[in-house]
């Protein structure tokens, strides 16, 4: 019912109505009565204990929906065991020039070509620290694409500081293919030193 509605706006503009609905859902306390329990398994079968942190369930939603960290408390409201924002850069940017988001109906998928567009880590830090998760929280941070790979190592430490004290663990993002240069941080003689 909702699909067929949402398949007739834009891509990115259905995700960001999607994120709005969860928000209102939230504060009108309609995700309890839509979703209700249904959704909230627990049981000690499904419990995980990874790297020292305690999932309540294995199935966690990715970075890349929520990537300003508006809706991560939604999202376990509606089952998820865990969640990853982001991904967060150290500034603030735009992201690659609309359309940047394209459905493949056939193929029931979706070419993203975003460009790590977010509100940059201290507006991300301030939501976390107004709301604590009720499951662990990853965080995604990359590479702010105004910033050479010479400056990355101090890029992502930006983000570093302003988010590590909100996340169960972090991710450092060095693959996506929209932000230019940022993949051939993945070499070695690059990547170690920046870990």
């Amino acid at each position: 019912m909702i699909r067929p509605l949402l398949f007739l706006l834009p891509p990115e503009t259905a995700h960001h109505a999607a994120l709005a609905a969860l928000r209102l859902a939230r504060r009108t306390r309609l995700t309890s009565l839509v979703v209700g329990r249904d959704l909230l398994v627990e049981s000690p079968r499904l419990q995980q204990r990874v790297a020292g942190i305690e999932f309540g369930n294995p199935v966690g939603l990715g970075a890349g929906f929520d990537k300003n960290a508006k809706c991560f408390v939604d999202m376990a409201a509606v089952g998820f065991g865990f969640v990853e924002v982001g991904t967060v850069t150290a500034l603030a940017q735009p992201g690659n020039p609309k359309p940047r988001l394209f459905r493949l109906p056939a193929d029931r998928a979706l070419i993203n070509r975003m460009g790590f567009n977010n509100d940059g880590a201290a507006a991300v830090a301030k939501r976390l620290q107004a709301t604590p998760s009720p499951v662990p929280l990853g965080v995604n941070l990359g590479r702010s694409k105004v910033r050479s790979n010479d400056e990355a190592t101090d890029d992502y430490l930006e983000s570093l500081e302003q988010l590590w004290m909100y996340a169960s663990y972090l991710t450092i993002n060095v693959s996506s293919p929209n932000t230019p240069e940022l993949r051939a941080l993945q070499a070695p003689e690059r990547l170690v030193p920046l870990l």
